[in-house]
């Protein structure tokens, strides 16, 4: 019989996770320039400020979540004004609106914008995955995703990244995401957690530290782990924005490559910054959650033809898009260093 405490404080600590995560990120004042000499001192440059959106809650946007944190990109001259969203296709509008500069979101947006006839364009990547994987009970029945036929599975929210990553591996299984289970809202954090718990979902799409928190408690495994590769997490803007800041835009790429040099050498150092983030998950659990992101970052963030292809199918099949749209009218990787 589960142990009904651990449960509870396993709902508890991941419910004040997400509460942390979302927060945004408060700016530091700039220092003031040092007294001394006859001459009044130099006038120190003023930070370019972007507006940078995210899906707060889960660590795929770690590079810049760690360079945000321990101020890499404030040492570089760039003032990042994080904003939170719930959903990617929110940010998305938020970024064809003007309200934010770039966003950090799976490439079938760039597609979906491209599509209605916006130059959207990705500059670089830096997340190479679906970035979910399905979790169910550890004494769950299922082996395999051929066993979760007639079941009700959550995602975070139908139609988003964790639901078209649970649609493609279960149509490879040879099962229809639409006949042969039932694929609900499940949120994130502590109301997926409910929602597989109490039964109401066989198991769910969940992003990490959370995946490694649950792993952590005993009570859940893994069942599934999308292998493909998959554009998940690029940095997206509009074109015009981008042609009037490019030094901003080339420093902004410069400082993400720098932080996963440094973090794929040394991937504790990220564990400080990141309990910025997360502040209610243990240290070791934390560290676990980074390795487990590492692999799936780019060296030299670059997008790779294959993992935009295979959004361009996914989109393609779902019918998002009605035709492939070609990846040189959707790429743009000259700003990266």
């Amino acid at each position: 019989m589960r142990n009904l405490k651990s449960v509870s404080a396993l709902v508890l600590g991941v419910s004040l996770m997400f509460v942390s995560a979302c927060g945004t990120q408060s700016a530091q004042p700039n220092p003031a320039p040092a007294a001394g000499g006859s001459q009044p001192p130099a006038e120190a440059k003023a930070p370019t400020s972007i507006k940078v959106g995210l899906v707060c809650g889960g660590m795929t946007p770690l590079l810049t979540q760690i360079g945000i944190n321990d101020g890499s990109f404030e040492k570089a001259g760039l003032k990042i004004e994080k904003t939170c969203f719930n959903a990617g296709a929110d940010a998305v509008q938020a970024l064809v609106g003007g309200s934010i500069d770039i966003n950090l979101g799976s490439y079938e947006h760039v597609l979906r914008q491209q599509k209605n006839g916006l130059d959207v364009k990705v500059y670089g990547e830096i997340f190479n995955g679906v970035g979910y994987a399905l979790v169910v009970k550890k004494d769950a029945p299922y082996q395999k995703l051929a066993d979760l036929k007639k079941t009700t599975l959550a995602v975070t929210k139908v139609g988003s990244l964790s639901d078209t990553g649970l649609r493609a591996g279960l149509e490879k299984e040879g099962i229809s995401s639409e006949k042969d289970v039932q694929i609900i809202n499940g949120g994130s954090g502590a109301t997926m957690l409910a929602a597989i718990e109490s039964g109401k979902a066989a198991g769910g799409m969940v992003s990490e530290p959370t995946t490694a928190q649950m792993l952590a408690s005993g009570n859940y495994r893994i069942l599934y782990d999308p292998p493909f590769e998959y554009a998940g997490i690029v940095v997206m803007a509009k074109t015009d924005w981008v042609n009037k800041n490019k030094d901003a835009m080339k420093t902004f790429l410069k400082i993400n490559k720098e932080i996963n040099d440094r973090t794929q050498k040394d991937p504790q150092s990220a564990v400080q910054p990141m309990t910025k983030e997360f502040d209610k998950i243990p240290q070791d659990v934390l560290l676990t959650a980074i390795k487990n992101q590492l692999p799936k970052v780019p060296a030299d963030l670059k997008i790779t033809k294959a993992a935009a292809d295979m959004v361009v199918s996914t989109q393609l099949e779902l019918g998002a898009i009605s035709k492939e749209i070609p990846f040189d009218k959707t790429v743009d990787l000259t700003l990266l260093p």
